[in-house]
């Protein structure tokens, strides 16, 4: 091109107009060869005085030798005459130095005056600071659609020579007044600016809340790097980015764009370092964002341009933006690219997002959650959700509603959560470990459902420890919920049994370990809270559950069973809850329990001698009244042999004291008890029992009580007779007598009463019988005594017991009376 077109620009000192005409003087025809002012400057807006441009002026290359080497300077024509091309130029600078080298490759020659010495000091004209430098707004006005290169190479041009102060007016106050020109590449040249002048800020700069930055971001679709000089790329990239940050945060959505240029301006996506902390406040908006996302989604897959490792960063920042289920599965499951490398980098994250969304639900909302996820993805994202209920079962501080206690229990039961053998061990053994009873309930239901899916323990042996640890936990929470003094703690425990029965009760040993532990809480209770709870036992239905309570009953009443006193009768009747004076057994495990005790007390009266019997029988009279003439259930009891047994022996006994057919030993231990006692023991039963029997009475009683002692004063006098008038040892036959009468005192259990009432009974002693009599009746008057001894000294004949019983005895008696006659006179 053999011609160029050039116009000047220059900031001259202020008020300059009035010494002279700014002109520009150089080499060639057309800047006046350094003296004519042929090119002059004018001022062209009237708001920039210190701006000063010149027309177009065309130079003609082919009269220079060299295009590269035309220098020229601004000067300040000062007129001599009229003729005003006559006249001073004063230039700028201080010497050859300062000439100016013109870019004949661009257009527009930008420059700033430089200081003359004898101006400043003759005419004090000199330029410190340009306060309307316009160099930047004259590019931005002159770009057009076709010029937006030249325009950046200009402005990188004023970059270069006056960094500074192009800077300060590109600035952002610069760019907001302009962004309203709707010229697209008027807008990349102020994003330029904006990249520039950010570069030029502190770390971390941020736009001001209300720039509109989306404005800007609207002109980077199809954004090229090649359109541009390739020195604007780092701060076209400085700009985007900071434009992106400002409107993100804002929660608009403009920014989303940048996904669709990233492989020009970021590959590597570094601009998701400055949104880490990019969330959204609700739910509409996150929602938008995703849409947005969905539509430029072919952008954010195409791994041609996107290398592995950014698009797991990218995933994985995305992923963490969703703080809802909603927009994460739409990410997950219609927006981000799936392979096993990829899925394998950021599943984690994703489950993680999962776990964070929903760490703040109670589990109702937990479950609604999940129950919201479409069932074709629900064991996809399972982990998450189950292990949030872990979580919510581990927290020690919260509380169980019960809509929260049912909501875990299906959450626990629900088969799309894919449960495995861990997560049920876990969150059974934490289930028996909580304080809230409710919960604690769970725990056989749950229990049940690891048994339903054949889950092995055969390596840990957890489960019997947890259920062991869960059951005397439940035990605890119970007592402190009731008076463990209270015959309700222990109906408690047999009622979680009966619940749990039909869900755990074919595991024996499961079962039977809680058996034990049930066994070892309850004894540690009294008896009379123990037998108290009968009454309540008896409404559960399970009969391996109350059979339990029913042996524990029976070890304790075996052990209180001796001696049969009030205290066990008591404890009877408080088993049968009965406050009657009769005894009605109100149902077939009371019955049971009273079976056992017969069956007891035949152990313990095995081998005994039937007279022990009877006089058993009448020691606890009291207690077989009782159990003799119980009602209601009794047709087992009645059945059982020993009560039987105990009934035919009342019978005998009765017939035997009817006919006075027993033995004396038996009669007299018999009559240590009561006339009364005796007498009302076999009123009561055998009346009630069989009413044609004759019942022995009051008065067969006395009678026999009146026998007995005849009996007894009988021996009682012969061998006081014996032993105190037959003694003498003349007296040959008289240890006879006495060895007679010390045998039928000794072997009263060989005679009975019928045979002691009869003639042949006292036959060895007959002719004894009487003097015996007199003899105890005085033996307590000396007098008579010594009428005796003296008596027996003088008679010779003294020598056996029936003459001194037939002859010696009868004088001494009528010689007694004599002498006690003789007193009387």
């Amino acid at each position: 091109m053999s011609n160029r077109t050039i116009k000047f620009h220059i900031h001259l000192p202020g008020g300059i107009e009035n010494i002279g005409q700014p002109i520009v003087l150089g080499d060639g025809k057309e800047l006046g060869f350094w003296q004519k002012p042929i090119v002059k400057l004018r001022q062209p807006f009237p708001e920039n005085l210190t701006y000063w441009q010149s027309e177009l002026i065309t130079i003609s290359l082919p009269n220079f030798s060299k295009t590269n080497n035309i220098k020229y300077k601004f000067a300040i024509h000062i007129p001599t005459s009229i003729n005003e091309e006559e006249g001073e130029n004063v230039f700028e600078g201080n010497s050859p130095e300062d000439d100016r080298m013109l870019d004949i490759e661009r257009e527009n020659q930008f420059a700033i005056w430089k200081n003359n010495s004898d101006l400043s000091q003759k005419l004090n004209i000199h330029i410190d600071k340009i306060y309307d430098y316009a160099f930047v707004n004259y590019i931005f006005n002159s770009i057009r659609f076709y010029n937006l290169k030249d325009k950046i190479l200009e402005y990188q041009y004023l970059l270069y020579y006056y960094n500074d102060i192009t800077i300060h007016a590109s600035n952002i106050d610069y760019i907001i007044n302009n962004i309203k020109y709707e010229l697209k590449e008027r807008r990349i040249f102020l994003c330029l600016l904006l990249g520039h002048y950010i570069s030029k800020q502190e770390f971390n700069y941020e736009l001001p809340k209300f720039f509109p930055s989306g404005l800007l971001l609207d002109v980077i679709d199809n954004y090229k790097q090649k359109n541009l000089p390739s020195i604007t790329k780092n701060p076209m990239k400085i700009a985007i980015t900071c434009l992106v940050q400002h409107n993100a945060f804002q929660h608009q959505f403009r920014w989303v764009k940048i996904f669709t240029i990233a492989a020009e301006i970021d590959p590597e996506f570094i601009f998701i370092y400055y949104l880490k902390d990019l969330s959204y406040p609700n739910d509409n908006l996150l929602e938008n964002f995703i849409r947005e996302l969905e539509i430029i989604s072919p952008y954010i897959n195409n791994t041609k341009n996107i290398e592995f490792e950014v698009y797991i960063n990218l995933a994985k920042w995305l992923i963490e933006i969703c703080h809802n289920n909603n927009a994460l599965f739409k990410l997950w499951f219609d927006i981000l690219l799936h392979n096993k490398a990829i899925d394998n980098n950021i599943f984690k994250f994703f489950i993680e997002r999962i776990q964070k969304n929903i760490s703040n639900d109670d589990i109702i909302n937990l479950e609604n959650r999940f129950n919201r996820v479409p069932k074709k993805i629900q064991g996809y994202i399972s982990e998450a959700f189950r292990y949030h209920a872990i979580q919510s079962l581990s927290n020690p501080f919260m509380e169980w509603s019960y809509q929260e206690i049912s909501s875990i229990k299906r959450f626990l039961q629900n088969d799309n959560l894919n449960w495995n053998k861990n997560d049920l061990i876990q969150s059974l053994e934490l289930i028996s470990q909580s304080d809230n009873l409710e919960l604690l309930k769970l725990f056989p239901e749950l229990l049940d459902n690891w048994f339903h899916k054949d889950f092995t323990d055969v390596k840990e042996k957890r489960i019997p420890k947890i259920s062991n640890d869960w059951f005397t936990n439940l035990l605890d929470r119970l007592e402190n919920i009731s008076n463990k003094n209270d015959d309700n703690f222990i109906f408690l425990i047999f009622h979680q049994l009966e619940i749990m029965f039909p869900l755990i009760g074919y595991r024996r040993n499961t079962w039977n370990n809680l058996s034990i532990i049930t066994i070892n809480r309850v004894k540690a209770c009294s008896e009379h809270q123990i037998i108290g709870a009968t009454k309540f036992i008896i409404k559960l239905k399970e009969n391996e559950v109350k059979e339990l309570f029913s042996s524990i009953i029976k070890g304790i009443m075996s052990e209180i069973i001796q001696p049969i006193n009030d205290r066990f009768i008591d404890k009877i009747f408080m088993l049968c809850d009965c406050k009657s004076d009769i005894l009605n057994i109100p149902n077939t495990m009371c019955e049971d329990i009273l079976c056992y005790i017969m069956f007891t007390l035949q152990n313990q009266t095995f081998m005994i001698d039937i007279l022990e019997v009877y006089l058993s029988i009448i020691k606890s009279s009291r207690f077989w009244i009782i159990i003799l003439n119980a009602t209601g259930n009794v047709e087992n009891l009645k059945a059982s042999p020993y009560y039987q047994y105990i009934k035919m022996s009342t019978f005998e006994l009765n017939k035997l004291l009817l006919e006075k057919s027993l033995n004396m030993r038996l009669l007299q231990q018999l009559l240590d008890f009561s006339d009364e006692q005796l007498f009302r023991y076999f009123r009561e039963v055998i009346r009630e029992n069989n009413g044609n029997n004759m019942i022995i009475s009051k008065n067969n009683i006395t009678t026999l009580r009146d026998l007995y002692n005849d009996f007894e004063l009988q021996l009682n006098q012969l061998l006081d007779f014996y032993n105190g008038f037959c003694s003498d040892s003349k007296v040959t036959d008289v240890n006879h007598y006495i060895r007679d009468v010390r045998q039928r005192m000794e072997h009263t259990d060989n005679i009975s009463l019928r045979q002691v009432l009869t003639q042949d009974y006292w036959a060895f002693h007959e002719k004894s019988l009487q003097s015996a009599r007199n003899c105890y009746e005085l033996n307590e008057t000396l007098i008579f005594r010594n009428i005796f001894r003296t008596n027996l000294q003088n008679d010779a004949a003294a020598t056996n017991v029936e003459y001194i019983a037939q002859k010696l005895v009868p004088i001494v008696i009528e010689k007694y009376y004599d002498i006690c006659e003789s007193f009387k006179k």
